[in-house]
């Protein structure tokens, strides 16, 4: 009966107290273990405006579309420069072969640098007749005086004396003809070449009349005349 009233005699606040406690204790550890249940959920990092994740450490922009790659990058190219043709006028002789006459050139050593002052030196030597060290005749009666020569864009254009068109036969006529056209075509072996007799266009050579193309290439002379 002793332990009776002395449960009873416990003040209200004290048990009121205890109940709190124990509330208080109960829905802590049912919040825990609600915590502990609930599936966790990763909170995403974004990067902030003022540093963002394109100028972090180690990161590299990338080049833009039609952004050219730095100087250091790019492999230098070079051009090596190429070494100039060396051209030469040539004089053209008549030599036989044992069946025809062929037309054999013989190159000069001109200190002439110009085209034209070449083609003139190179006709010159042709007035003047092969030397002994050339393996080759001439055609051309000796003479013939050389009146002008002109590299044109339209060919080279050469003028001589009334006395090319004289002395020989057929065969002397295509060959002198066959010299001037070679020679005059020396620097440039596809040029149009046009042959005029004191000024005026040469287009019958010769007693017999043998006819001139004008304008006369290489092509065109190997196709219409045979030595």
């Amino acid at each position: 009966m002793e332990d009776k009233k002395g449960l009873r005699q416990i003040p209200l606040g004290v048990a009121a107290g205890l109940a709190a406690v124990v509330l208080v204790a109960g829905g802590a550890t049912a919040f825990f273990t609600w915590r502990s249940l609930s599936p966790r959920t990763a909170t995403p990092e974004f990067p902030s405006i003022e540093d963002p994740a394109s100028e972090a450490p180690g990161f590299e922009t990338p080049l833009e579309s039609g952004t050219e790659a730095p100087a250091e990058s790019r492999s230098p190219q070079t051009n090596a420069a190429q070494p100039e043709a060396t051209q030469t006028s040539q004089v053209y002789w008549l030599q036989d072969d044992g069946t025809r006459f062929a037309l054999v050139p013989q190159n000069l050593n001109l200190e002439a640098d110009q085209p034209e002052a070449q083609i003139q030196a190179a006709f010159e030597q042709l007035m003047a007749g092969p030397t002994q060290s050339v393996e080759g005749a001439s055609a051309v009666p000796e003479a013939t005086q050389l009146l002008g020569v002109d590299v044109a864009a339209d060919g080279v254009h050469v003028d001589l004396s009334q006395d090319f068109t004289f002395g020989g036969g057929s065969a002397s006529m295509m060959g002198r003809l066959g010299q001037v056209i070679y020679t005059a075509s020396s620097l440039e072996p596809e040029t149009p070449v046009w042959i005029s007799v004191e000024g005026e266009p040469l287009t019958l050579l010769g007693g017999e009349g043998l006819e001139v193309l004008q304008p006369m290439t290489r092509a065109d002379f190997d196709a219409n005349y045979s030595l």
